[in-house]
């Protein structure tokens, strides 16, 4: 039987990575900066997803994502709020406070423009994992920037809290209003921009709308719901399908300002976790080390403010 002290170091160093948090078979650590936790069993239910969702509509907790990242090598994740109720907010704080190295971050999700957002903001910003919120609706539609939602927006920016977009009901254009109006808001797109990728060269008008958000140093990208982006059940798994989409993102943004994520479990509507990670990997792999090391991990932890 072999003394501890003939163990070579670098196994005695891979067994206590491997035993703590989330492993990672990569040569990189890999932050999933876009996940969704819910109870669809709770008292209530849940504002989303909808009970008709055969595919999403059950509960998905954190040993549901641990499985995930023991079988993809995912170190840490950022969870987005997918619930528009104030009180989830601290619900999910709460669900995984006894795992802070793999739950890192939270991207809350409070209504701007209402009377009670700077004090709901200070309240949950109080605690470190709080990182920012996410915008995905306009309640008036074409008259949603009002003064209340530009007073809140500067609150935000002035607690260095950060700004997910999903562009679902938002454009472009309105992510450059918002980035041109309050330079110091962190801004990050959701989803690839909102590109529709179908294979095919990408749309000039969005090309064009994408540069021009780019061009504010304060807008970053999420590499993240191109299953969903391709509007395909389930979703291609090469990387050809999705790369003229991938290939102006980078053009545009770089590897300091794309991020990777994932949109899990939602991700599950276009096929596994580990073919989405699989083609975003094939693609970044030509770019070098250091662009992979910043696209998977580095630009998440500086962006959102974490250690």
């Amino acid at each position: 039987m072999k003394s501890f002290y003939t163990i070579p170091i670098f196994v005695i160093i891979s067994f206590m990575v491997l035993g703590s948090g989330c492993s990672s078979s990569n040569d990189v650590p890999i932050v999933d900066t876009h996940i969704h936790l819910y109870d669809t069993t709770r008292d209530g239910g849940v504002p989303w997803p909808p009970e008709s969702d055969t595919v999403l509509y059950r509960p998905i907790l954190p040993p549901d994502f641990a499985q995930v990242c023991e079988e993809n090598g995912i170190t840490a994740t950022v969870i987005v709020e997918a619930s528009n109720l104030l009180a989830d907010n601290q619900w999910i704080l709460d669900l995984v406070k006894e795992e802070p190295d793999r739950y890192i971050g939270l991207v809350g999700s409070l209504e701007v423009g209402t009377p009670d957002f700077g004090a709901n903001l200070k309240t949950l910003s109080s605690d470190p994992r709080f990182v920012g919120i996410r915008i995905r609706d306009k309640p008036r539609g074409a008259n949603y920037f009002n003064d209340a939602v530009w007073r809140d927006l500067k609150v935000l920016s002035d607690l260095d809290q950060t700004l997910d977009v999903l562009m679902a009901n938002f454009s472009l254009e309105e992510v450059d209003r918002i980035a041109q109006r309050l330079p110091d808001l962190k801004i990050l797109i959701n989803h690839a921009a909102g590109a529709n990728i179908d294979g095919k060269p990408v749309d000039l008008q969005w090309a064009q709308a994408l540069a021009m958000a780019a061009d504010n140093p304060n807008v970053h990208c999420k590499v993240s719901g191109l299953f969903q982006q391709s509007h395909l059940q389930p979703s291609p798994t090469n990387l050809a399908f999705y790369k003229p989409v991938l290939d102006e993102l980078w053009n545009v943004f770089g590897e300091d300002r794309l991020i990777y994520g994932s949109n899990w479990p939602v991700t599950l509507r276009g096929g596994s976790y580990a073919s989405y990670k699989s083609i975003v990997l094939e693609f970044l792999e030509p770019k070098g080390a250091t662009a992979k090391r910043k696209i998977l991990a580095d630009n998440a932890y500086q962006f959102y403010g974490l250690k």
